[in-house]
């Protein structure tokens, strides 16, 4: 077992302490936890997910694209 010592903010990390404390759980594992994600998955999220709402319209786009790549 390290300790991982970083330098953020003190807003930042009063801010996220208060969301851990929501879920109940410790800023120690929220971090943890983030470091376990960036191991064990290929990407890198910075900032907010980006929500895409499907339209109809865009559905039947997709759709058509499904079935053309099901034929190869």
């Amino acid at each position: 077992m390290t300790t991982l010592t970083i330098r953020i903010e003190d807003e930042l990390k009063s801010m996220a302490a208060l969301q851990a404390d929501k879920f109940g759980v410790s800023l120690t594992l929220i971090v943890k936890n983030a470091l376990r994600t960036f191991v064990n998955s290929p990407k890198i999220v910075i900032g907010e997910v980006e929500t895409i709402v499907v339209t109809p319209n865009i559905q039947v786009k997709m759709d058509r694209i499904g079935d053309l790549l099901s034929k190869k």
